[in-house]
């Protein structure tokens, strides 16, 4: 058998990973509740809560990237020079 070189191994890999996650969606479900909803106002619950959630990080990363900035510019006021 002939050798494969790391490159050609990780393309193969990735390759069939999306191969597979197109061909059998049913396994790519991250959460089986959000589409078990009876109604439409739990679907809705479910969708706003994934955002809520999804989006929290990133708004706490922001929050603090803005306070090192104005702490930043501040001292840099404060300094003479």
């Amino acid at each position: 058998m002939m050798p494969v070189s790391p490159r050609i191994a990780a393309r193969l890999t990735a390759l069939l990973l999306a191969a597979a996650l197109v061909l059998a969606p049913e396994l790519a479900e991250a959460c089986p509740v959000c589409n078990s909803a009876k109604n439409e106002a739990s679907r809705i619950a479910f969708l706003a809560t994934t955002a809520f959630l999804s989006l929290l990080p990133l708004g706490l990363v922001a929050g603090v990237l803005l306070w090192l900035r104005h702490t930043i510019r501040a001292e840099e006021e404060v300094e003479p020079g």
